[in-house]
């Protein structure tokens, strides 16, 4: 399976690669990432919005329950106020008598002008010869009958919160605090309503933005931002019925057609027989508001970094596709033979170092290919002067045989005559001629080379009798390096004809070779006329002229040559010459032993 995938990985294209790489590595893993961190951050907003949701509550009941501070506080201070009690239990004689006593007693009046949150206090008495001011109000039988009033009584004293009927001004929903006050002494009651200020509660909750409902016990709105919900009862309303049965807490539902959140609290009053409710209505809409904010800018921030991601992608696999594709065409192009091409790939990465290394490769090849070229046309140049000289050498021969067998009659006549000296010369000369007819191309140790100069120059000094001496100083070292054939001797024999010939006595020849680093150095020296410096200029045109007579062809020419054909230094021979002093032929050739 594992050779079946990279299989199939490598015969993608490079551009397919890349894609597919960039939907593995990047595309796949940021859009994993990138919905749990949008789908966290809905989360998050979520419980931001619930959690702040609480936080208003917690600051809303806060502010309610401050609200009903002041009617609880009258209600409280009204149990134990004597000069209530003494108003209440009063006969009056006339109606002066009752205008005074009302006009003495200003405490609900105070506390109404005090109070915000206080709209009317009202007290029901049984005391016929009180008066009805609005504040004080006889009871009558409708009064005795209505619901509330028979709740205080039963309530003993304890506050009671609830809607509550004003007949005198004909207000049916005033939210109010009522509670019995017992005037033990005088086995008499009355019972006190202490209305509140709605338009105060309704303030409070218009600062909020969601919908809040005040409620009493019986399930009745008595505040809220909501205008048109005031006065209605839950139960007159399309709204969650675990609402209508008191359920505190926060649980979903359907209100007003919209499914919500519902947020229900408590507020508890010392003293009172009732609760009260806070009741926040959170829309999901609402709720999913910031969470879907933020999942369309994740959504969006993905598919921004995706589609970007993409364009670049695609940009840089083009890119390099592109400069690949020029890189393989200049190579198909070196392939098909043609050197001369040049890939132009910008940029200094990776495939432009490519590109770079392979037209310095591209140029070694081709300057290779050139100088093999220039190699096998020196070597067949060398190879033609070669067979030049040997067709030379040889054309000058009658017959080998012929010519030892009469060499070899000659020494043994001589030698029967006593006449050693020249049978050793004629021996040489046999050597000599076997040496040269044998040459061919091949390389051979500087020892047979040493052994043809020995010969030549015992025969030239077996000529010039005292004219002639020589000297051979070889290292021993050098004897067995190969060198070309013939490249020695012509040096001698140049030395005496053109050095020592004219020369009437003293004449000597040294030959030298060393070894000096990881070179030969071989050196033909006489103590001849010398060479003046015109004749050293027509030698130096004379070695690079291509034109030459043919007689001269096995001399310092092809010597030069052939030392420049072999082994391509740059160097052949070099001439140090004085006139009248001598001269020094030398050259220099790396090592090659045999």
């Amino acid at each position: 399976m594992k050779k079946f995938f990279l299989k199939k990985v490598n015969n993608m294209k490079l551009r397919n690669k890349l894609i597919f790489s960039f939907l593995v590595v990047v595309f796949i893993p940021v859009l994993i990432v990138g919905l749990f961190l949008t789908s966290e951050l809905r989360k998050m907003a979520l419980d931001s919005t619930l959690e702040q949701t609480v936080s208003d509550m917690t600051r809303i009941k806060a502010r309610i329950s401050d609200a009903l501070v002041p009617p609880t506080y009258v209600s409280n201070a009204l149990l134990v106020d004597q000069r209530l009690k003494d108003i209440v239990n009063t006969n009056y004689d006339t109606v002066y008598d009752v205008v005074e006593a009302y006009r003495n007693f200003t405490y609900f009046e105070n506390n109404i002008r005090y109070y915000n949150e206080i709209e009317n206090i009202r007290f029901y008495v049984n005391n016929d010869s009180m008066l009805n001011n609005w504040r004080f109000i006889p009871v009558k039988e409708e009064i005795l009958n209505n619901e509330w009033y028979q709740e205080a009584i039963a309530n003993s004293g304890l506050m009671s919160w609830g809607i509550v009927e004003d007949e005198i001004r004909g207000i049916k929903n005033n939210f109010s605090i009522t509670r019995m006050i017992h005037f033990a002494e005088f086995n008499t009651y009355g019972v006190l309503a202490v209305d509140m200020n709605t338009n105060y509660l309704n303030f409070i909750l218009s600062q909020e933005s969601l919908p809040i409902l005040f409620l009493d016990a019986n399930n009745n709105i008595v505040a809220t931002n909501a205008s048109e919900l005031i006065g209605n009862n839950l139960e007159d309303i399309t709204i969650s019925p675990k609402l209508i049965n008191g359920d505190l807490g926060t649980f979903q539902d359907v209100v007003f057609n919209d499914p919500s959140h519902i947020m229900v609290d408590a507020i508890r009053v010392p003293n009172s027989v009732n609760d009260l409710r806070i009741v926040s209505i959170i829309p999901d809409a609402h709720i999913m508001e910031g969470a879907n904010k933020l999942q369309r800018l994740g959504f969006v921030v993905i598919s921004v970094s995706i589609i970007i991601a993409l364009f670049l992608i695609y940009g840089v696999s083009h890119l390099i596709s592109k400069r690949i594709s020029i890189l393989s065409k200049q190579i198909q192009t070196v392939a098909m033979g043609n050197l001369s091409t040049y890939a132009q790939v910008e940029g200094e990465d990776e495939i432009g170092k490519l590109s770079t290394e392979f037209n310095r490769m591209t140029i070694s090849i081709k300057e290779l290919l050139e100088e093999v070229e220039q190699k096998n046309r020196e070597k067949n140049v060398l190879e033609k002067r070669q067979n030049e000289m040997k067709l030379k050498m040889l054309a000058s021969q009658i017959n080998p045989h012929f010519l030892f067998n009469t060499l070899e009659t000659i020494r043994m006549k001589t030698l029967l005559k006593g006449e050693k000296e020249i049978a050793h010369v004629v021996k040489r000369l046999g050597k000599l001629l076997r040496i040269s007819l044998e040459v061919g191309g091949k390389m051979v140790p500087l020892k047979q080379e040493i052994d043809m100069v020995t010969a030549y120059l015992e025969i030239q000094n077996f000529r010039f009798d005292e004219r002639l001496e020589y000297e051979l100083n070889i290292d021993s070292e050098s004897l067995n390096i190969e060198i070309p054939p013939l490249i020695i001797q012509p040096l001698v024999e140049n030395a005496v004809i053109h050095g020592l010939e004219r020369k009437l006595e003293g004449g000597k020849i040294v030959v030298e070779t060393k070894i000096r680093g990881g070179d030969l150095l071989v050196q033909v020296i006489d103590n001849g006329i010398g060479i003046s410096e015109n004749k050293k200029e027509e030698i130096f045109f004379a070695l690079t002229e291509d034109n030459m007579e043919e007689e001269n062809r096995i001399g310092l020419k092809n010597v030069h040559e052939r030392i420049l054909l072999t082994y391509n230094t740059g160097k052949g021979l070099v001439i140090f010459s004085e006139e009248e002093k001598g001269t020094r032929i030398s050259f220099t050739i790396p090592l090659k032993r045999a």
